[in-house]
C-alpha cells in the first residue's frame, strides 16, 4: 500500500536554505561582534604599549649616549690633567734626566698590562725633542711647522684630530704647554689607539651596534665596526654644531649623536632599528600569539554554538514542514469529503441506469424467444451499460487521483489545461447548485515550470472557496494572462464578498467563518505559493464578490531562491 503520510528526509543545506543563509549571517555577525572589539582593544593596547616601550627604549638609548659622551669627555679631560700635573710638578731639567721620563711614563699608565698612552715626549719652544719615551725613533724630528705645535703654543692645551705625522701611522695626541723661567716647553703624549677605541665602542658591546667619533669635517676619528677606517670620510659630512643629543632614523638604523665638550668631535652611535626594538617585537609576537589563540577559541565557540542553534532550528523547521504536509493532506481530504457527495450521486445515477438497462435486457431476453426483432434494442442497452461503467470508472479515478498524495516533481505545467480539468472536477457541484464557471483564458499561454500537484491543490482550494461563497445561482470566472516572466491566474466569484474587518486575517491558519471548514485552505495556498516564488493577492467589495490573483514565475524557483 502506498504511504500517504511520507516523512520528510534528513535535513540538508538545500532543504533549508534560509537557515543555511541564517547560519552564515549569524557566524559573520558573531565573529564581527567578537573580533572588532578584540582588534580595537588589542590594537589600542599594542599601540599604547609599543609607544611606551619605544619611548622608554629611545630614552634609555639617549641616556646611554649622553653617559658615553660624558665618559669620553671625562677620559680626555683626565688625560689632559695628567699632563698638566706632570708639567706643574716637574721641570724640563728633571724630566730630561736619564730614566726620569720613563718612570713618569709608567706612573701615568692605569696598570702594568694596560696603558693610556703610546709614548711621551718633552719638546722645547723650537719644536725639538728634549726627551722621548716610546716605540718610535722621533728624537731627531722637529715639529716647529706641525699644526698641532702651533695650536698648542697658541692655546696652551691641544687635543689633535687623528693624523699620520712623521710615524705615518694614524694617531692623535694631547699636548700641554708650560712656561719655565720665561721659556715655554711642551709635554706631549700619544693616546693608545686600542684602549681609546675600546672605550668609544664600549656602549655598543654585545648589542650589534656601532659607535665612533668624527671630527667637524666628517672624517672618522675611530674605526667603525661596520665600514670605513681611520681618517676616511664618514657618511656624515660637515656636521653642524648643536647642543644636546640628536636622533635620526635612516636605512633601518637609528643614529644618536652628541658633540663632545672638550674636543670638537661628534660622538655617533648607530644601532639597528630591529635590535633596539627587539622588546617591541617580543611584545608584538606575544600579542599576535594571544590574538590568534583568542581568535581560534572565539571562532570555535561561534561555529559550535551557531551550528548547534541552526541544527535545532532545522529540526524545528523539519517538524513544521512535516506538520504542514499533514495539514495539506488534511485539507485535501476535507476537499475530498466535500466532493464525495457529487461523485457518489453520479455513481449512483450510473448504477441506476445500469440496473434499468439490465432489467430491460432481462425482459427482452424473455421476449426474444418469440420475437427476433428486439436485438437492436438489446445492443443499444448493452452499449449504454458499457458507457455507464466507463463513466463510473472515470469518476472513481478522478476521486482517487485527487485524494491520494503525489510525489513532488517539477514539470511543464499547462495552466489553462489544469484549470479546465478542475472545472470538470467541480462540474457536479456547480451543476447541482446552478453555478456557472466562465473561462477567460489567454491563448496561447506560456507553460510554466513548477510542481503540478502543489499548483492543483492551490487552485482546488480557491475554486472550492468560490463555490462555497456563491452557494447557488452564481458565476465564477477563471482568467489567465501572461505578463513578462510571470503568469497571472484570477479566480473571481460574485458572492457576498469579505467583510473589511476580517480581510487581514483570512490567510491566518485555523481562521474561518464557516463551521464546516478547518480554516487551513488559504494559509496553505499562501505557503505553497511562497515556496514556489509566487504570490497571492485578494480584492473584494462587500456584495460584489471576491477576486484572488495568483502570480507564478514562468521559470521554476527552487526553495533556496524563493523568499523565506
Amino acid at each position: 500500500m502506498a504511504n500517504i503520510n511520507p516523512e520528510p528526509g534528513p535535513s540538508t543545506e538545500s532543504d533549508f536554505p534560509y537557515f543555511r543563509h541564517l547560519w552564515n549571517n549569524v557566524v559573520v555577525a558573531l565573529l564581527a561582534a567578537s573580533f572588532l572589539p578584540l582588534i580595537a582593544i588589542g590594537g589600542g593596547m599594542y599601540y599604547y604599549s609599543t609607544s611606551v616601550l619605544k619611548d622608554k627604549t629611545l630614552a634609555s638609548l639617549r641616556s646611554e649616549v649622553d653617559s658615553h659622551q660624558k665618559t669620553v669627555d671625562q677620559f680626555l679631560f683626565e688625560r689632559i690633567m695628567d699632563l698638566k700635573a706632570i708639567s706643574q710638578m716637574q721641570n724640563p731639567v728633571s724630566l730630561t734626566s736619564p730614566g726620569k721620563l720613563e718612570a713618569v711614563f709608567k706612573a701615568i699608565q692605569p696598570a702594568p698590562d694596560s696603558r693610556y698612552f703610546t709614548d711621551l715626549g718633552i719638546i722645547d719652544q723650537y719644536g725639538a725633542h728634549m726627551a722621548y719615551v716610546g716605540p718610535y725613533d722621533l728624537m731627531a724630528k722637529n715639529y716647529s711647522h706641525a699644526q698641532w705645535f702651533k695650536a698648542v703654543m697658541a692655546s696652551g692645551v691641544y687635543v689633535s684630530d687623528v693624523f699620520s705625522g712623521f710615524r705615518q701611522v694614524p694617531h692623535f695626541i694631547i699636548a700641554v704647554k708650560r712656561t719655565e723661567n720665561g721659556e715655554p716647553w711642551i709635554i706631549r703624549a700619544t693616546m693608545d689607539a686600542v684602549y681609546f677605541e675600546n672605550l668609544v665602542s664600549k656602549i655598543t658591546a654585545g648589542s650589534g651596534g656601532d659607535a665612533f667619533l668624527v671630527n667637524k669635517k666628517g672624517l672618522l676619528q675611530t674605526t667603525p665596526l661596520r665600514a670605513g677606517g681611520l681618517m676616511e670620510p664618514s657618511d656624515i659630512q660637515d656636521p653642524e654644531r648643536f647642543d644636546g643629543i640628536r636622533m635620526e632614523e635612516t636605512d633601518g638604523k637609528i643614529r644618536v649623536m652628541a658633540w663632545l665638550k672638550g674636543v670638537p668631535w661628534l660622538s655617533v652611535v648607530e644601532m639597528d632599528r630591529d635590535e633596539i626594538y627587539s622588546r617591541l617585537q617580543r611584545v608584538r609576537n606575544v600579542g599576535i600569539f594571544i590574538f590568534l589563540m583568542g581568535a581560534v577559541f572565539i571562532g570555535f565557540t561561534v561555529l559550535l554554538t551557531t551550528n548547534h542553534l541552526v541544527s535545532r532550528l532545522e529540526i524545528k523547521r523539519r517538524n513544521i514542514q512535516l506538520m504542514g504536509h499533514h495539514l495539506r493532506q488534511a485539507n485535501k481530504m476535507t476537499l475530498s469529503l466535500q466532493l464525495y457527495k457529487g461523485f457518489f450521486q453520479e455513481i449512483n445515477e450510473a448504477l441506476v441506469n445500469i440496473d434499468s438497462s439490465a432489467a430491460w435486457i432481462g425482459e427482452q431476453n424473455r421476449k426474444a424467444r418469440s420475437l427476433e426483432g428486439s436485438r437492436d434494442e438489446v445492443d443499444e442497452n448493452l452499449q449504454q451499460i458499457r458507457d455507464e461503467i466507463l463513466r463510473s470508472r472515470e469518476t472513481i479515478h478522478q476521486l482517487t487521483s485527487f485524494s491520494l498524495p503525489t510525489a513532488p516533481a517539477v514539470a511543464d505545467v499547462d495552466i489553462n489545461g489544469m484549470l479546465d480539468r478542475l472545472s470538470e472536477l467541480f462540474r457536479r457541484e456547480t451543476y447541482y447548485n446552478n453555478i456557472q464557471i466562465h473561462q477567460d483564458f489567454q491563448e496561447p499561454l506560456p507553460s510554466i515550470r513548477n510542481d503540478p500537484s502543489q499548483l492543483q491543490q492551490v487552485f482546488q482550494n480557491l475554486i472550492f472557496n468560490a463555490i462555497d461563497a456563491v452557494e447557488k445561482d452564481g458565476v465564477i470566472t477563471l482568467k489567465t494572462k501572461a505578463h513578462g516572466d510571470s503568469v497571472h491566474v484570477i479566480i473571481k466569484d460574485d458572492g457576498p464578498g469579505i467583510a473589511p474587518d476580517i480581510m487581514e486575517r483570512i490567510f491566518d491558519p485555523l481562521f474561518t467563518t464557516d463551521y464546516r471548514c478547518l480554516g487551513l485552505g488559504l494559509a496553505i495556498c499562501r505557503d505553497i505559493l511562497k515556496q514556489m516564488g509566487g504570490e497571492i493577492e485578494v480584492a473584494t467589495r462587500p456584495g460584489k464578490g471576491v477576486s484572488f490573483t495568483v502570480t507564478l514565475p514562468v521559470h521554476f524557483q527552487s526553495p533556496s531562491s524563493a523568499k523565506p
